[in-house]
């Protein structure tokens, strides 16, 4: 899975970027009650990558796994089109999402769909396989695949951050 495991280098930066530039200096997302749904669908993306970030370049997932795989790729799917549709609103009062953040994310979908579709032409064949996971790192170099777990570990942090602050969020909202 080498073009796929590059593929998630660059979503992994992209997504960094994102995070640190628009979620947190630019608009503080995590300050603000009108970004709370925005949030928890943000700490729900951080454990979909943490699993992408150590599966992909270091194990073949064959069977019901490689099927398992594509269930998260639908479930991330599913969280960007829900976070998509809620930004506009949960931005609102910070002066709406800036137009670098949605050219970002326009990046980061196209990158998503070629990282999906590399898994399937890379990978595809493991749908028919006997199920079961195998040592397999992808042929790139082994700081890559450790960059990838530092990555995975880093997106958990920021998810956990996100919940969090949604549930501080969520108590200011409640009348005392």
């Amino acid at each position: 899975m080498t073009v796929a495991t590059y593929l998630l280098l660059l979503l992994g930066i992209l997504g960094a970027t994102d995070i640190a530039l628009f979620h947190t200096i630019s608009h503080g997302i995590r300050h603000h009650a009108d970004s709370r749904t925005e949030l928890i669908i943000h700490s729900l993306r951080g454990p979909t990558y943490a699993i992408l970030f150590l599966l992909v370049p270091n194990v073949a997932l064959h069977g019901a796994w490689f099927w398992l795989l594509m269930f998260v790729f639908v479930f991330d799917l599913v969280i960007s089109i829900w976070d998509f549709a809620i930004e506009k609103e949960s931005r609102k009062v910070l002066g709406g999402l800036p137009s670098g953040e949605y050219v970002l994310h326009v990046i980061l979908a196209m990158i998503f769909g070629g990282l999906v579709t590399s898994v399937v032409f890379e990978a595809g064949a493991w749908s028919r396989l006997s199920t079961q996971i195998a040592y397999a790192p992808a042929n790139v170099p082994a700081i890559l695949r450790l960059v990838l777990a530092v990555m995975a570990a880093l997106v958990l942090y920021s998810a956990l951050n996100d919940l969090m602050a949604a549930i501080r969020l969520g108590r200011r909202e409640t009348p005392a």
